[in-house]
């Protein structure tokens, strides 16, 4: 990550553990005298963690997979989050989209890559929470270093199980191979613990960070999180709680124009309450976080732009997403302007990269909807200049206008849509110069109105699969909808497309691992 982080490199301590997990198995046959050697270069583990510089550079290390290609640097930025949504429509492309058009297998090399950078936080998490507090250093200091450390662990769970839906916990770092060979855990245990390592972190966390230290973990991004676990797990009273502390603290505001939240000129702005710190980095690496010079600028934008201006095979939006945007218009009768940083589609004026919209898409394109939202129409192309790796418009986590609907969300399932709950979506809706919405709706109608409100604000963000699992109806809507899934015959399979396969390496090495529902070797 840039800022604070830039200054560090991924030292060695980060590879010696993997390494000496790697060839255990291969000690089994070597006898004593083999054995009874030293490696004058090797560092062992118990050489590090004896300074507060040990301790920064070990948390440092637990963001490293955040912006790399396996993680949100491109896998997790689109190809195993956004296009997973009902709100968009891949077009197949064998290896790389098979997540989306639901024919990914359990050697799916994309959902492995997003499967082990997720573990990658965890296991160095548990590295900074187990080692850091025998430190002898500063006291503030150690108490944010453990702050960002349970956030870190907290995030990389919540995903590892809304995605893969039955995982290991795994608290303590890893010493022997043996440690690795564990069940998977009951999710009420791992939600469990997320709310724990999010409560640890609230508690550790400052409110602000200074300009260089932008990107770390904040309160308001270990509060969200909470607040976040408790809706997904239908504690509203909680969540609500959560929520209502970030709006009452006024931290943070929703930006006067909703575009900036997606342009790089826009980055860490007022409305943002965490965001990854992408940097340009064009001539990087291909390859994990430990990877040397690695790939750290947003590299998932070839995966969502229009067909034309992409490599990739990329994904159209779908019709009714277009169709909501267009029902209600705003106060002064024009389209709601979300519509026009979340969508490109052929209305007077319309530009794709450098090229008017009408003469840069051919044939039946033209009549198709696509992505705008995280475009850089500074470039030509999603790939030109600098290919993978140049665009450097972070990629935000948490903003203060998704705090407000879950607030809405959550607010309205524990008491009715009162006047809190009226409020929050207003807030979003008057940014937007949207009418308001319609006084006195019962629960039901409040929550149809919640639920459209996030698609209108967060489409094309990454959560729309999140929100269907949630809610019990993402096998509904995609049996129910068989278009959804037009542009590749994808068929979505009850029971099985909600959640992805568990590795099979992984599977293969841990006898204790189960499969998800539905997927063979």
């Amino acid at each position: 990550m840039k800022n604070a982080f830039s200054k560090y490199g991924l030292p060695g301590y980060l590879v010696f553990p993997l390494c000496l997990l790697v060839f255990l198995p291969l000690l089994q046959n070597c006898n004593r005298k083999d054995l009874d050697l030293t490696n004058p270069n090797a560092l062992p583990v118990t050489a590090f963690w004896k300074t507060a510089d040990d301790a920064e550079k070990g948390l440092v290390a637990c963001y490293g997979p955040l912006t790399s290609i396996q993680g949100w640097g491109r896998m997790l930025g689109a190809v195993l989050t956004i296009q997973r949504g009902d709100d968009v429509n891949p077009f197949p492309s064998t290896g790389v989209q098979d997540v989306g058009t639901f024919l990914a297998v359990t050697t799916d090399g994309r959902v492995a890559e997003g499967w082990g950078e997720l573990n990658a936080i965890v296991a160095r998490a548990n590295a900074v929470i187990f080692n850091v507090p025998n430190i002898t250093m500063d006291a503030a200091e150690k108490t944010r270093i453990l702050g960002e450390a349970y956030f870190m662990r907290g995030l990389a769970r919540f995903y590892l199980l809304n995605m893969w839906g039955n995982i290991p916990l795994i608290n303590k770092p890893i010493e022997v191979i043996n440690d690795l060979f564990v069940e998977q855990s009951p999710p009420a245990d791992v939600w469990a613990s997320i709310v724990s390592d999010c409560k640890d972190a609230q508690s550790r966390l400052p409110e602000t960070v200074a300009a260089k230290d932008i990107g770390r973990a904040t309160w308001g991004a270990a509060t969200a999180l909470l607040g976040k676990s408790y809706l997904f797990t239908k504690d509203w009273a909680n969540a609500a709680t959560e929520f209502k502390k970030i709006i009452d603290k006024r931290l943070y505001s929703l930006t006067p124009n909703y575009q900036d939240n997606f342009l790089e000129s826009g980055n860490n702005n007022a409305e943002s309450i965490w965001e990854l710190q992408y940097q340009s980095t064009p001539t990087g690496n291909w390859g994990t976080s430990g990877t040397a010079n690695p790939i750290r600028g947003q590299a998932w934008e070839p995966d969502i732009a229009p067909v034309g201006y992409t490599s990739q095979g990329t994904t159209t939006v779908n019709q009714w997403v277009f169709d909501l945007f267009m029902k209600d218009k705003t106060n002064d009768g024009k389209i709601d302007p979300r519509a026009y940083a979340t969508l490109l589609w052929n209305y007077p004026g319309a530009k794709v990269y450098q090229d008017n919209f009408a003469t840069g898409m051919n044939g039946d394109n033209i009549n198709k909807i696509w992505v705008r939202k995280y475009l850089n129409f500074d470039r030509t192309s999603s790939l030109t200049p600098g290919s993978w790796g140049y665009a450097n418009n972070n990629r935000r986590m948490i903003r203060l206008a998704d705090v407000l609907l879950m607030y809405a969300e959550a607010e309205n399932e524990a008491t009715g849509p009162d006047a809190n709950a009226y409020a929050a979506i207003d807030s979003v809706r008057r940014r937007a110069n949207m009418p308001l919405i319609t006084p006195g709706l019962s629960q039901d109608a409040f929550r149809t109105a919640v639920r459209n409100e996030r698609v209108l604000e967060l489409a094309v963000e990454g959560d729309r699969a999140f929100d269907l699992l949630r809610w019990g109806i993402m096998a509904d809507v995609f049996t129910a909808h068989p278009e959804y899934r037009s542009n590749s015959g994808g068929l979505f399979i009850k029971g099985k497309h909600e959640y992805l396969p568990i590795p099979q390496n992984d599977i293969d090495a841990n006898p204790k691992l189960k499969q998800n529902n539905g997927y063979k070797p």
